[in-house]
């Protein structure tokens, strides 16, 4: 119940969306920004950084529009079916330019699996939740490989128990088309090295999204038996840059998924009086490095806990 009042269909439809949509479009011009003002520095350096900071773009942009679409709230309005009409109009170009992703099956069919059954064989993003060693390893093959972000997302991923690509025949194409075009287009146009810098954002956006998953539900707070204490939120230095949207505060957003992105602070304080103090202290977390090494345990057992403690 807590909740309740931060819930999607308590805001004005013309601020929350006004609030996303400039967000986007905000977004969408800093990707601008950084290609047009690619000679200002030796291609060197614009490579590495242009990649840093359009990987992070990218990323936000899937953290934005096609999580908060997932949910049926990028965008809301008084009509249901249109609401999730414009939801898949916003979602789906980003989904399948960005990530390669089958929105209909990944996000809204896959990550409302993954809110009732988190972690569990039938979540479809339960993938990437490793951590310490198994972590680095993935991290350094999918930035310093090429092409190894897709290879395991596809081919590596059905060969999992279970496993199931994150897309279909028609996505890849679209995306291979997509990319191809776009490539060769900023090739001519402004050089390979912006091209390059374009590509291997890519990579960076993998990363980072390893991270963020690693984070949320990584280790042993992945593996308890109650659903809802199966993510962890993290507070960090430069949080706001590095996983934007306030989507490390996924303990509250597994409680209620209802809650916008920019409201989820107000609801972590309203949270704070009624979780108790052994469940508080596991599920938020100020040390990311301890949860991404696998040092973090679940939540205790409070019978177990000192008297006083």
């Amino acid at each position: 119940m807590a909740g309740q009042p931060f819930h999607f269909k308590t805001k004005s439809a013309f601020v929350h969306n006004t609030i996303n949509l400039s967000a986007f479009a905000l977004l969408l011009v800093l990707q601008g920004v950084t290609l047009v003002y690619h000679d200002i520095v030796s291609p060197y350096i614009y490579v590495p950084l242009a990649a840093l900071v359009l990987g992070a773009l990218y990323f936000s942009c899937i953290i934005l529009v096609v999580h908060e679409a997932s949910h049926n709230m990028f965008v809301i309005g008084g009509d249901r079916r249109a609401q999730r009409l414009w939801n898949r109009l916003f979602a789906w170009p980003v989904s399948v330019f960005y990530a390669a992703s089958h929105y209909g099956n990944h996000w809204e069919r896959g990550h409302l699996e993954h809110h009732v059954r988190p972690l569990m064989p039938t979540d479809p993003q339960r993938f990437n939740v490793l951590v310490g060693p198994a972590l680095y390893k993935r991290l350094a093959l999918e930035l310093f490989v090429p092409g190894y972000l897709f290879l395991a997302r596809t081919v590596l991923r059905k060969r999992t128990v279970g496993g199931k690509s994150s897309s279909s025949g028609w996505v890849i194409l679209v995306f291979v088309a997509l990319w191809t075009g776009t490539l060769t287009l900023l090739t001519m146009v402004a050089g390979g090295h912006v091209a390059l810098a374009v590509y291997l954002g890519l990579h960076v956006l993998s990363c980072l999204n390893q991270l963020k998953g690693s984070l949320e539900h990584g280790g042993e707070i992945g593996r308890e038996e109650e659903p809802f204490l199966r993510s962890r939120t993290t507070f960090f230095f430069l949080r706001r840059l590095l996983m934007p949207f306030n989507i490390t505060l996924h303990f509250e957003h597994h409680l209620n998924f209802c809650v916008p992105w920019y409201d989820l602070v107000r609801y972590h304080r309203q949270l704070r009086p009624i979780v108790p103090d052994h469940v508080w202290s596991a599920v938020i977390n100020e040390h990311p490095y301890m949860q991404l090494s696998g040092q973090l345990g679940g939540v205790p057992d409070p019978s177990s806990q000192p008297v006083g403690a």
